[in-house]
Parts: C-alpha cells; sequence; structure tokens
C-alpha cells in the first residue's frame, strides 16, 4: 500500500491527522493487516498511526511499537466500539 492510500483510508473514516500523526479515537477500533513471509499478521487495538517518510508506526493501547514499510500494509479494520456507557458490576437491574 503507499501512503498516499494510507491517508485517504484513514480521513475517509473520519480519523483527523495532526503532523502525519493520526490519533485513533477511543470509540473506534482499528487493526492493520500486515504481509509476513507466507503469513498475514494482524495488529490490533492501534491507538495511533505515525506516517514516516518510507515506513509507519504503528502504536497500540499496549504501548508497542510496530514499524514496517509501506509496502508490507495490505489493509486495515475500522470499527466503531460498542461499550455500553452503563456498566454495573454484577448483576443487571
Amino acid at each position: 500500500m503507499t501512503r498516499e492510500i494510507i491517508v485517504s483510508i484513514l480521513e475517509s473514516e473520519g480519523i483527523k491527522a495532526a503532523t502525519g500523526t493520526f490519533t485513533v479515537r477511543e470509540d473506534r477500533e482499528a487493526t492493520c493487516f500486515v504481509s509476513a513471509p507466507g503469513d498475514v499478521m494482524p495488529v490490533s487495538r492501534i491507538v495511533r498511526i505515525e506516517l514516516k517518510d518510507k515506513s509507519l508506526v504503528l502504536e497500540t493501547s499496549k504501548d508497542e511499537r510496530f514499524h514496517f514499510a509501506y509496502e508490507d500494509i495490505l489493509g486495515f479494520k475500522l470499527a466503531t466500539t460498542s461499550t455500553p456507557k452503563d456498566r454495573h458490576a454484577g448483576f443487571g437491574r
């Protein structure tokens, strides 16, 4: 994938950039699929995507940072989280 395609995908999903870094909102869930020899590796729970000249950095909610070349990126899965706002411990009322 090229940098331009990635920017187009993220902007079309409403994810805004600040100086080349896209921040995924808390109500969204992002997964990136990366090409590996003979396999596809998913990187889940992405909170930030930093675009550099020849590569990108994916940062997860666990503070993990993955660095990949643009040509290794196969695609993204972007979803809206459906966590209820009113969560109670134990049994419901």
